[in-house]
C-alpha cells in the first residue's frame, strides 16, 4: 500500500470525532506491535479446547500452544451482570445470565460492556470506537475472517454499530459499503446450500441483498476504504483455488472472500451428526479457515504500517448449540490449524518483536463436561467432572449438558508486544482456572495497541 493511502487514512480520525464516537487517549509507555492478530473461537470453553487436544494429540493442550507466555482465563458477562467464582463452582452456571456473541464481540472490540444483541454501541445507545476503526485510525490495514457468515455477530462487532445483531442485510451492507476494511471473508453465499451445492432458492440476506450481490459480481460495490473520497470496489473471490492462490504473491488491494456454502464451512454439512469427529467426509468445495487466514494476511501485509486481523472459528458455537460433540471437535481442530498457520507466518515475519497474537473465545456454549459419574451423582456444578482421555484419534468422554451459552470463564493465550499488558490486568482469581481478566480488558489493551507509537 502506498504512503498516500496511509496519509489518507489519518483523515478517518476526524470522521470518527465528527460522528461522536468516543476516542481514547494513547498510552506511550509500552511497545507497540506492527501487526495485531485476534483469533476468537466462538463458544469455546476450556473443555472444548481440551476435548480437541485430547482427540488430536492425547494432550490437555495443543503442543504448539503450550509455549505461549500468557495463559489466562476471561470473564464474559454482558452489561449489568457479573461473575462470582465461588458461586459458579458451588452451584454451576445454570441460572447465571450469559453474554451473547454481539455483546462479547463489542467488549473485545471496544473495551466496553453492552447489552446482548448490540454491536459496537454502548448501553446508552451511543456508538463506541470499534477495533477496526481504531486500527484504521492508527494507519493499519484491517481484515475480518470467519467460518460462518461475515455479517454474523463476532465479525460485525469488530467494525459496525447496530442495536440489533439480527439485521443481517443491513449489517452486511454496512460492512461492504460503510467500513474501510481491506479484507472480509466468510460464508453466506446466496447461490449455494449448506453442502456447497447450487441452491435453486437463492438467499441474499448474508450479502446485503440481491442488488448488492449483483454489484459485487460486477465489481461495483465498495465504499471509500482509504479516506480519499473515492469508492474502492471489492475484488470478489469464491473458488477454493482462488483462496489458495491468495496466500502467496501479489494480491488485489481489497478482497471479499465468499466461500461457496450457505452458513458454515463444514459444520452444517449432511451426514451423521452424531458420528465421531472426522468420520463424515468434509466438503471439498470450500476453503479451510487456515487458508483464509493466510490469504487475508498476504493482502494486509502490503501496508507498511502493519495490519489488524480478526480470525473467528465461528462454528464451534454452532456445533455446541446443535449438540454435536464430533463436529465440535472438528471445528476446534480447524481453528487450531488456523492458529498454527498464523504462528508459522509470525515466526517468518518479525516474530514476537513485531506481532501481537491474542487467542480467546467470546463465551462458552453447551455446558461441556466429562461424562456422568459412575454412581450417577452429578455435583451441583458439573464443570467439576473432567473429560475422560481415551487416546489419540478417539473421542474423549464428554457431555454437552445444554445447548445455550453459559457464564463460564473462557481461555486466553497471547504473545508479543502488548501481551504483558493483558497479564497485568488479570487481577481476578478463580479457584479452578486461576488468574482471570475481563473481556473488556482485552478490548482496552487492543485499543491501546492501535494508537501506541
Amino acid at each position: 500500500m502506498t504512503a498516500t493511502r496511509t496519509t489518507a487514512r489519518s483523515l478517518a480520525m476526524l470522521v470518527l470525532l465528527a460522528a461522536g464516537i468516543a476516542v481514547g487517549a494513547p498510552e506511550d509507555s509500552a511497545p507497540r506491535p506492527r501487526n495485531v492478530i485476534l483469533m476468537i473461537a466462538d463458544g469455546c470453553g476450556f473443555n472444548h479446547l481440551r476435548a480437541a487436544s485430547l482427540w488430536r494429540d492425547d494432550a490437555d493442550l495443543f503442543p504448539s500452544w503450550q509455549d505461549l507466555p500468557v495463559k489466562l482465563a476471561v470473564s464474559t458477562f454482558a452489561d449489568g451482570n457479573g461473575y462470582d467464582p465461588a458461586a459458579f463452582w458451588a452451584d454451576g452456571p445454570l441460572g447465571q445470565p450469559a453474554t451473547d456473541s454481539a455483546a462479547a464481540a463489542t467488549a473485545l472490540s471496544t473495551g466496553y460492556k453492552t447489552h446482548n444483541g448490540w454491536l459496537g454501541v454502548g448501553p446508552d445507545g451511543k456508538p463506541l470506537l470499534t477495533i477496526v476503526e481504531a486500527m484504521e485510525r492508527g494507519g493499519r490495514a484491517t481484515g475480518l475472517v470467519t467460518s460462518v457468515p461475515f455479517a454474523h455477530a463476532t465479525p460485525a462487532g469488530c467494525a459496525i454499530h447496530n442495536e440489533d445483531r439480527g439485521r443481517y442485510v443491513e449489517i452486511a451492507l454496512d460492512l461492504l459499503t460503510a467500513t474501510p476494511l481491506d479484507v472480509l471473508m466468510g460464508c453466506g453465499h446466496p447461490l449455494y446450500d449448506r453442502n456447497g451445492a447450487p441452491d435453486a432458492t437463492p438467499n441474499y440476506r448474508w450479502v446485503g441483498g440481491e442488488d448488492t450481490w449483483k454489484g459485487l459480481l460486477a465489481g461495483a460495490v465498495g465504499g471509500d476504504a482509504n479516506g480519499d473520497a473515492w469508492p474502492d470496489p471489492w475484488t470478489l473471490i469464491q473458488d477454493p483455488a482462488d483462496f489458495a492462490k491468495l496466500t502467496d504473491g501479489e494480491t488485489p488491494a481489497r478482497v471479499l472472500g465468499l466461500a461457496r456454502v450457505r452458513e458454515t464451512l463444514q459444520e452444517q454439512r449432511d451426514g451423521d451428526v452424531t458420528a465421531d469427529a472426522f468420520t463424515v467426509p468434509p466438503l471439498a468445495t470450500v476453503p479451510a479457515l487456515k487458508d483464509m487466514a493466510l490469504g487475508a494476511i498476504n493482502v494486509l501485509d502490503a501496508d507498511p504500517d502493519g495490519f489488524f486481523l480478526m480470525v473467528e472459528g465461528g462454528a464451534v458455537d454452532w456445533a455446541a448449540h446443535d449438540g454435536e460433540p464430533g463436529r465440535l471437535v472438528e471445528e476446534v481442530c480447524a481453528f487450531a490449524d488456523a492458529v498454527a498457520a498464523v504462528r508459522g507466518w509470525i515466526m517468518a515475519h518479525g516474530g514476537w518483536q513485531e506481532n501481537l497474537l491474542v487467542i480467546t473465545a467470546d463465551h462458552e456454549t453447551g455446558y461441556l463436561t466429562g461424562p456422568a459419574p459412575a454412581d450417577g451423582a452429578w455435583p451441583a456444578c458439573r464443570m467439576k467432572v473432567p473429560l475422560e482421555a481415551r487416546g489419540k484419534g478417539r473421542m474423549p468422554g464428554m457431555v454437552l449438558n445444554g445447548k445455550s451459552h453459559t457464564n463460564s470463564l473462557v481461555p486466553l493465550f497471547a504473545a508479543g508486544p502488548g501481551s504483558e499488558a493483558l497479564a497485568a490486568r488479570a487481577v481476578g482469581r478463580d479457584p479452578v482456572r486461576g488468574p482471570y481478566l475481563d473481556n473488556t480488558d482485552i478490548g482496552s489493551v487492543l485499543q491501546e495497541m492501535a494508537v501506541r507509537k
